[in-house]
């Protein structure tokens, strides 16, 4: 029990860090579309590209080894397939936001995509759900409708479904199913070797892209473009995806799914305190809602009470 409780601690931390790196992920992408010197498509092979030779360099050094010891051609097989739907992802969420869609249009994304890993971790990896699990799930969903505005005292903000709200939609699908798909290679060769080689070929599968329909590409060369875009390629991205991943090994999808509902909450408090974004009573409601979610999670709960028995 003790070991099992260890293990929960560990992956809801490597959860809090990767929901906490990817509520920059938004603002960041939205200062280099709105400059308009790098298009979706290169800042999408620019941030994988960065994030993947760090990830293996870190391995290499900490390790002392290369990163490709332990990966059987199976894994191999799984990390170049897997990782389209990683360049799929991006490439789908950045060009649907440079088509204009409003910003809650696009933070659909951070909805959908829980409800879609929580669906597909129990078809594909056959979890096993409980009635709690799922009425917590439901909350968190409708908690971050409250959170990201697309719900408000106004109704439903989300007017109309364009183009670029399908993309959205598209690019939730895809980080389901790599969030999925990847989890038996994870618990095989690690999360840190696993998002390494992951997001370096969804790099080169981005570039293939470019170079096929003869996209040009447009690096970085002015200094807030370069920051930002190593910001994007080290944060949300290098730091986001071993996170996320590495939680894999020691919780459920199902809790992990849940977690990504509090990346709106941290996105709106980082609004509040940066950038003096008001906070409304249904996004402190959506808040109470996402918080319960993980609250009455069974992983969550058995921790609580572990805790609570250990105080008495």
């Amino acid at each position: 029990m003790q070991d099992q409780n260890r293990k929960s601690y560990i992956g809801i931390f490597w959860a809090a860090v990767s929901v906490l790196c990817w509520a920059t992920l938004f603002p960041a992408v939205s200062f280099l579309l709105k400059r308009g010197n790098v298009d979706c498509y290169s800042m999408g092979q620019f941030r994988f590209t960065i994030a993947g030779l760090v990830m293996l360099i870190v391995y290499s050094i900490s390790k002392k080894q290369f990163p490709v010891r332990g990966i059987g051609w199976k894994d191999w097989t799984n990390l170049i397939i897997q990782s389209i739907f990683t360049a799929g992802m991006s490439c789908s969420l950045f060009y649907g936001q440079s088509l204009g869609i409003p910003v809650v249009n696009a933070a659909m994304l951070e909805s959908e995509a829980p409800l879609l890993i929580f669906i597909l971790g129990i078809f594909i990896l056959h979890n096993k759900t409980t009635l709690l699990q799922t009425l917590g799930l439901v909350f968190g969903f409708a908690g971050s409708l409250f959170v990201l505005k697309i719900i408000s005292m106004e109704g439903l903000m989300i007017k109309s479904f364009s183009k670029g709200d399908m993309f959205v939609v598209i690019g939730a699908v895809c980080w389901a199913l790599y969030t999925v798909l990847s989890n038996p290679s994870i618990k095989r060769i690690g999360g840190l070797l696993y998002s390494g080689w992951s997001v370096l070929f969804a790099g080169f599968w981005i570039l293939i892209f470019q170079l096929t329909f003869r996209y040009p590409y447009h690096a970085p060369i002015e200094p807030e473009d370069v920051f930002c875009s190593l910001y994007l390629g080290l944060v949300p991205t290098a730091l986001a995806f071993f996170s996320w991943n590495n939680a894999q090994r020691y919780i459920s999808t199902g809790l992990l799914a849940i977690s990504g509902y509090f990346t709106p909450i941290l996105s709106a408090l980082l609004g509040w305190i940066m950038f003096h974004e008001s906070i409304t009573l249904l996004q402190c409601a959506g808040m109470v809602l996402v918080l319960g979610s993980a609250l009455i999670e069974p992983e969550i709960a058995d921790l609580l009470r572990t805790l609570y028995k250990r105080k008495r």
